[in-house]
């Protein structure tokens, strides 16, 4: 046995699967020494698994810096995988330009705007070599990128490439284009299809999609809150604010308006307005109880900072009355001043009246 844990004479591969299972066995100084070993030494999958660990923030702290060091040393040796999650990193503003700028004590580099050209780099390097997740990202780039790096036409070849090849991402990405150019009801269920493999792959987005269709095919509220919910486990902000809408007003699931702001409350946190709104109202509204004006206008106010032209509209109207609070007309027509620039009838005709 040597030093680090294992014979001297085992394969790179055996090294490595000693290395992941001191990790999941919560050995994690042995399992890092190990890995990092193997990853100096120039073993792509060691430096690839590296990178992922330090995204992962479980094993190590988070640090991108490291992890772009580490995927970018993989890339160099053709690992497919290491390229396509460089491809993310620039898509996400955090590729190896942004971390060329990180001085030695920062951990995680400054945010840039996308790097598309250098995602387009990388999704080409990984589709070289046969990634199928970096084929469909590179249809994505092609199909919804900048104009300058457009080509609709490749991008769908990629897209039909990477659902054959069996990635989540592929599956949806070629069962929504199919989706949005089917002229019938077969062409529109052959998009479907693959939108529900995708789903069954896994991915969250493909189950929010599925949810949406029944929504407005009408009559299929249970269904559809079925997929809501299943993407809404998952994480996602949009399916979030599907379900708490339809705990509120008992849309294919039994009304609870509890539930119902639990749910909004986490689609707020992930950052969607309108449920930042939907909070405010159920706290003014009460349901039942007593308002929390105090609530209501904590949570107007938030979506008013986020630019939400109903809130500003209601919150105005509570400060102009004086209800939960001190009236105060000089702040209301700031508010319906600021609804109307954004094209809200009701405050422009309430601003009208007040003049």
């Amino acid at each position: 046995m040597s030093k680090l844990g294992f014979p001297l004479f085992l394969r790179p591969e055996a090294k490595l699967q000693s290395a992941k299972r001191l990790l999941e066995s919560g050995k994690v100084r042995q399992g890092l020494r190990q890995l990092h070993t193997l990853a100096t030494s120039g073993n792509a999958e060691a430096q690839f698994a590296l990178g992922e660990l330090y995204l992962a923030d479980k094993d190590v702290p988070i640090n991108p810096g490291e992890a772009l060091r580490w995927f970018q040393k993989a890339a160099d040796h053709g690992h497919a995988q290491a390229c396509y999650k460089l491809a993310q990193l620039c898509y996400m503003g955090l590729g190896p330009t942004s971390a060329s700028r990180t001085t030695v004590f920062e951990r995680i580099p400054e945010q840039d705007e996308p790097d598309y050209e250098g995602a387009l780099h990388w999704t080409a390097k990984a589709v070289d070599r046969g990634d199928a997740d970096g084929m469909a990202m590179m249809a994505h780039l092609l199909m919804q990128g900048p104009d300058s790096l457009r080509d609709p036409e490749k991008g769908r070849k990629l897209y039909r490439r990477a659902a054959e090849a069996g990635s989540v991402q592929g599956l949806y990405g070629y069962g929504l284009d199919l989706l949005g150019t089917a002229q019938n009801a077969t062409e529109r269920e052959h998009g479907l299809v693959y939108i529900r493999k995708a789903a069954q792959g896994g991915l969250a987005d493909a189950e929010l999609t599925l949810g949406t269709v029944l929504e407005y095919e009408g009559g299929k509220d249970t269904q559809a809150f079925d997929h809501f919910m299943k993407a809404a486990e998952k994480g996602r902000p949009g399916a979030q604010m599907k379900v708490g809408i339809a705990y509120y007003q008992g849309r294919g699931v039994e009304r609870d308006v509890s539930k119902a702001e639990t749910w909004l409350r986490k689609a707020a946190q992930g950052g969607e307005i309108e449920a930042i709104a939907l909070v405010g109202d159920i706290n003014l509204q009460g349901d039942g109880v007593t308002p929390n004006f105090p609530e209501a206008h904590s949570w107007y106010r938030r979506a008013v900072q986020s630019g939400h032209a109903g809130s500003a509209l209601t919150l105005a109207q509570l400060l102009y009355n004086g209800m939960g609070c001190a009236a105060d007309p000089a702040e209301a027509r700031k508010l319906l001043d600021f609804a109307a620039s954004r094209g809200n009838a009701a405050a422009k005709e309430l601003l009208q009246r007040l003049r």
